[in-house]
């Protein structure tokens, strides 16, 4: 799916790991058509695959414009959903980006420990995020799978993000908390 927007953040519930592949694939690709400057939060197991796909398809001059960061740093070195650790993590990463005077998107695969966060967690963390997307005007993905999601962290999530993707739509969340 091409992400065309510019600005924005949006909720990824994605079940179909090929699928998601393909979708971080087609924001990459989108980010450099765009002369956009790019951060990738990916687990070990997809980083070779992104790292991959990055030397194939573009030119070293282009692979200078994305960060790829194992987000086991921003999700579980401090225990989960650290908020503080986790801002403070995105906020220098997107510093390394900030030198240049296009614009930013971000990707970041959302995990935790084998104990589920609470609903409440969820919250203040997507908050946060939210607020600092929209205070940095970029595009930010966070993409979550939804074997690990029960209907309650479902709808924080969607309440804190302005748009819900799928692996095959993209559309406005409709209880987006600053609709």
């Amino acid at each position: 799916m091409n992400i065309k927007n510019s600005m924005g953040h949006i909720y990824y519930r994605f079940m179909d790991e090929k699928a998601y592949i393909d979708n971080i694939f087609s924001f990459i690709q989108s980010g450099i058509e765009n002369n956009q400057q790019i951060l990738i939060i990916e687990n070990m197991r997809n980083l070779p695959k992104v790292q991959a796909f990055i030397d194939s398809s573009f030119k070293e001059n282009k692979n200078s414009s994305i960060r790829l960061v194992n987000n086991y740093e921003y999700y579980l070195s401090k225990g989960d959903f650290s908020t503080q650790n986790i801002v403070s993590h995105f906020a220098k990463d997107l510093s390394y980006l900030n030198d240049c005077k296009s614009t930013i998107r971000t990707w970041a695969h959302v995990e935790w420990s084998s104990s589920k966060p609470t609903e409440e967690l969820v919250k203040e963390f997507e908050c946060v995020a939210d607020d600092f997307v929209k205070d940095s005007k970029i595009l930010s993905v966070c993409a979550y799978p939804s074997a690990r999601l029960n209907s309650n962290l479902n709808l924080a999530l969607e309440e804190f993000h302005q748009y819900v993707m799928t692996d095959s739509t993209l559309s406005l969340s409709s209880i987006y908390r600053n609709l």
